[in-house]
């Protein structure tokens, strides 16, 4: 190997270690713009919100006489529904988007992009690197409000600390299903921050999205009932999805109780369950639990909601990769 060739190979190993460099330097700044103090406990309140309300309201349950178990149980059953449709549902992603919206479309539109590109550093670390930066926020972010919310409800109900070790195994179960809503929506927000101009459009996008899946969805379910399962209109609900990948978590892990207490909220709300309780033919007695709605496998939903995030985060980088930048 001549001189000038080893020289080149070096020259080649030391850019691309300074363009790993820069891009870890990007994950680890868009982290701490995204994580600041202020912003990371006003986030928290409004994921928190309505537990304190909830848990302003006495519990018909005395845990004191209880087993462990049944405590632990209780309590998990008691924040479920909470957790999945506001802390890790409209609170947590609408959190997400508005975060997310402006990480490339303001940098674009405001020019400090040309400072990004005209380093050594590709188009597509950047949008990597700031992809990671804020599954990582949300992710910090998911976990604490998680955790913080089981030991709240721990402390409120029962103030015993067997019961929080006891619903550790629910709480993590949770966390795994945050991590997939931090995939989609992390792809969803910087696809739509790579094609749209302007940061806020980008984030009313988002929103609107989630008010539609979880609220939208639901209020047109109420109208159009006789048509959702006849014209397949589940296949476009994505308050249905995510509930029937929350779900499949649960029953996977075994993480709850399948019991109506909390099964009623995703009949009314997802639709995961059917609405009517079963009762058993022969005793006329409720047994317990609610029958599965099951349109789609809770694994179809997983892999084609992973999949399209996984289109739409190729789709962002291709469209930041044609993307003109200039002043």
């Amino acid at each position: 190997m001549t001189l000038a060739k080893v020289k080149s190979v070096f020259s080649r190993k030391d850019r691309e270690e300074e363009t790993h460099r820069n891009t870890l330097i990007l994950v680890k700044k868009t982290f701490q713009d995204l994580a600041s103090l202020k912003k990371f406990i006003i986030s928290l309140i409004i994921m928190l919100i309505p537990l304190l309300v909830t848990i302003a309201f006495p519990s018909t349950i005395e845990y004191e006489s209880i087993s462990p178990q049944h405590g632990a149980a209780a309590i998990s059953i008691a924040i479920v529904f909470i957790l999945f449709f506001w802390t890790l549902g409209i609170s947590f992603i609408c959190i997400i988007g508005t975060s997310g919206a402006s990480l490339i479309s303001e940098e674009v539109h405001s020019g400090t992009m040309l400072i990004l590109v005209s380093k050594p550093i590709m188009r597509v670390k950047i949008f990597i690197g700031k992809y990671i930066g804020l599954f990582l926020y949300g992710a910090t972010l998911s976990f604490v409000a998680i955790f913080s919310i089981g030991w709240i409800a721990v402390l409120r109900y029962s103030a015993n600390i067997t019961h929080f070790f006891g619903i550790i195994p629910f709480l993590f179960v949770t966390y795994l299903y945050s991590l997939v809503l931090l995939l989609i929506f992390c792809s969803i927000t910087l696809a739509l921050s790579s094609i749209v101009n302007r940061p806020r459009n980008a984030g009313l996008i988002v929103i609107f999205l989630v008010i539609f899946s979880f609220l939208g969805m639901m209020i047109l379910k109420m109208f159009l009932a006789a048509s959702y399962e006849t014209y397949y209109l589940y296949i476009i609900d994505l308050g249905y999805h995510l509930g029937n990948i929350y779900v499949g978590f649960l029953d996977f892990f075994n993480a709850i109780p399948p019991v109506a207490e909390w099964q009623t909220w995703f009949a009314q709300f997802t639709g995961v369950y059917d609405i009517a309780s079963p009762t058993d033919p022969d005793q006329d007695i409720n047994p317990g639990g609610m029958k599965r709605n099951d349109y789609v496998y809770s694994w179809v939903s997983l892999l084609v909601w992973i999949g399209i995030a996984v289109f739409l985060l190729i789709y962002g980088l291709i469209s930041l990769k044609k993307r003109e930048i200039s002043v």
